[in-house]
């Protein structure tokens, strides 16, 4: 038999054998669409199968088909194809059991922290199975071989893939589409299938005026949360019981992207030190996630990172918001970016509210001047809820200017965190004169007797602190990128340093309780605590834009995308596995999957 024929019969047996395997991961698969609530719109109806045998498919076929097929042309050797394929083909349906088995049970998907989780009879368990399926798929591959791969080709296989392919488009293109409009019922089914990142693009077709984001956000008003299947959460997990006070306070949120506690400084940015100076001051506060988005979510939603997706998909606002609007608070929105990327706080935090800005309509400095119009316009008859978020223009400031700066004998040993240094401290110090126009007018009003002022930053900055040459944000857990400025005024609190480990978890924590007089725990609705209990955390859940991270004091265990993992020491060098703590493990995902039903 020559060469030629020896490879198309490989070929054919590659794919069919791929096609075959398809068939078996969606049979063990189909646990995750019993799980599934489907939602009674028609799109959300058609979009979950599609996208789940497309998936299915990717999961099953790529792998055998892009390590097997350049075997097939380049060593056409049959044993050592159908081997590999029959060992590929039975782990990837072993994992996938074994996700199915996890997903059930805690609503996340397999990875290697869960893995160090498992008990010896989880690895017998695992191992007996991978034996049966190799002895069964070492069956299937030789009854592929003797119907498929030997006699002359047709074309059903040329369809099959074809309507696979197709089926895999279909929910691709179903999901850009429900991405652009908001449109929950496609959305929500992200989080159920393992390995699963469906396209977006509505960013894209917003440029090519396929779709007007103003009619998306009018459109998504008027559905509000009626297209959410809100049985996919457990939130909060007891109905809240909240009081008004009778003398309610207002709320003036100031949040500064990326501002370090330690790069406020008398000479650099008078403002900001004078308000650090007469207010609380928590000197060890850190951010739930390293990015804006996930730091946003944090402050706001009190939970791990991990969830957003699942909120984000469902547009399913945090309890503070609700609380606010029920107690008839009035909302004041402004932000240098707007409220879309790269928060996506209108889809999340603000998900219900009409006329966000969009993203670049304000300057830091028109920010300012709409907070203000605002306030003497239409003096509060009510309490108010205030966000004013300023966007330091750090890539606008120069690196090489001659002028001193305070704190310049920091960061000299890497010349690019120098200058990234130099520009930071620049555009903080821009940003403090907003704030003191901000806080002048409060005082002038009278009206910080009756107003909580809360000064804070979604996240840290890095500028090679631990020599490993991050330079940034969204890149690293060390406490660099964490450790986030809050400082708060409140009326009838005195100015303190607080030295207590605390964290935007809490934040929301500590509104609801103090501020909206609910007497719930905080743990139907948080994994934070009151940020006045003086209590430390022993560990958080911080995330970046697709790792996410269990952080102590004195280590980090982060996990990246696809369940590589990584142990840490607190000067983020790599320890070794046997620093896992399994306990920690086990409530850290218990965290991660309360809120779920």
């Amino acid at each position: 038999m020559s060469g030629s024929v020896k490879r198309r019969q490989l070929l054919r047996w590659t794919g069919w054998f791929a096609a075959i395997n398809v068939v078996l991961f969606a049979l063990v698969g189909l646990r995750y669409l019993l799980i599934y609530r489907f939602p009674a719109d028609l799109a959300g109806q058609i979009y979950a199968p599609l996208a789940f045998l497309g998936q299915m498919t990717l999961l099953a076929a790529v792998p055998l088909l892009l390590l097997l097929m350049p075997l097939c042309l380049l060593w056409p050797r049959r044993g050592l194809i159908m081997s590999l394929g029959v060992l590929i083909a039975s782990t990837g349906l072993s994992l996938l059991v074994l996700d199915t088995q996890v997903f059930a049970q805690n609503r996340f998907h397999l990875s290697l922290l869960t893995v160090s989780l498992f008990e010896w009879t989880t690895w017998v368990f695992v191992g007996v199975m991978l034996l049966i399926l190799v002895v069964f798929q070492a069956m299937l591959a030789g009854i592929v071989w003797r119907n498929f791969a030997i006699w002359p080709g047709s074309r059903r296989g040329g369809w099959v893939a074809t309507i696979l392919v197709l089926v895999w488009l279909g929910s691709a293109g179903l999901h850009i589409w429900g991405d652009a409009v908001a449109h929950t019922p496609v959305t929500q089914f992200t989080r159920f299938l393992p390995l699963y990142y469906p396209i977006s693009a509505k960013g894209d077709l917003a440029r090519l005026g396929w779709v007007d984001p103003d009619e998306v956000q009018r459109q998504r008003q008027l559905r509000g949360s009626l297209e959410a299947d809100v049985g996919q959460l457990k939130y909060p997990l007891q109905p809240l019981n909240c009081v008004a006070p009778e003398k309610p306070l207002n709320v003036v949120m100031i949040l500064i992207d990326a501002l370090r506690p330690d790069a406020i400084h008398p000479d650099l940015t008078p403002h900001l030190a004078r308000f650090r100076d007469n207010s609380l001051e928590f000197a060890n506060h850190f951010s739930g996630g390293n990015s804006s988005r996930m730091g946003f979510f944090s402050m706001f939603y009190g939970l791990p990172t991990t969830y957003w997706q699942s909120f984000y998909d469902l547009q399913r606002r945090p309890v503070l918001m609700e609380e606010l609007d029920r107690q008839g608070y009035s909302l004041a929105l402004h932000s240098a970016t707007g409220f879309g990327r790269p928060t996506l706080a209108d889809r999340t935090v603000f998900s219900n509210i009409p006329d966000l800005p969009g993203a670049g309509q304000y300057g830091n400095a028109q920010v300012t001047a709409n907070w203000l119009q605002q306030l003497a316009d239409a003096p509060p008859a009510q309490p108010f809820f205030a966000l004013l978020v300023y966007d330091p223009p750090i890539a606008t400031m120069p690196a090489d200017s001659d002028a001193r700066l305070p704190m310049e004998e920091r960061f000299q040993a890497n010349p690019d965190a120098k200058a990234a240094w130099r520009r930071y401290r620049l555009a903080m110090a821009a940003v403090d004169e907003d704030v003191g126009r901000v806080m002048a007018d409060l005082e002038n009003r009278g009206m910080l007797d009756n107003t909580v002022v809360l000064i804070t930053s979604d996240h840290g900055y890095e500028f090679d602190d631990n020599g490993l040459g991050y330079i940034g944000h969204a890149s690293s857990f060390s406490d660099a990128q964490l450790l986030s400025t809050l400082l708060m005024h409140w009326p009838g609190k005195a100015p303190a340093r607080i030295d207590a480990r605390t964290s935007h978890h809490g934040l929301p924590v500590t509104l609801m309780q103090d501020l909206l007089g609910c007497t719930n725990d905080a743990g139907d609705f948080s994994v934070g605590t009151n940020l006045f209990s003086g209590e430390s955390w022993e560990w958080i859940m911080a995330g970046s834009y697709s790792a996410h991270a269990i952080v102590q004091p004195d280590q980090v265990i982060v996990s990246h995308p696809g369940g590589f993992v990584e142990i840490l020491d607190q000067n983020y060098q790599p320890l070794g596995r046997g620093a896992l703590n399994a306990d920690l493990v086990r409530e850290s995902m218990a965290a991660m999957s309360r809120y779920f039903q």
